[in-house]
């Protein structure tokens, strides 16, 4: 997925760019904050499945690290995300 961030200004007042099926097109704050938190989450869950076994075979304190790390990401990004739906846009 192609993601373009942008707004279209038409007489002086900014609108929301079109959408199409591969192109995701982030004109707000918020919209945003949705997609870094729905991309952290993803990435979270396939280091998870992926990587963390390996990883913790390896070096369980670098493990431990990252999935420290991925956490405070998932909880930053949700909570941007909730913050900006209270009327930050």
């Amino acid at each position: 997925m192609n993601i373009i961030v942008r707004s279209e200004v038409v007489n002086n007042k900014v609108h929301p760019a079109k959408q199409d099926d591969n192109i995701l097109y982030i004109n707000k704050a918020h919209k945003t904050a949705e997609c870094a938190n729905k991309y952290a989450h993803e990435l979270r869950a396939e280091f998870t499945q992926l990587l963390m076994p390996a990883i913790t075979r390896t070096d369980v304190k670098v493990a431990g690290r990252f999935t420290s790390l991925l956490n405070e990401l998932c909880f930053m990004t949700k909570m941007t995300m909730e913050n900006t739906s209270k009327g930050g846009q």
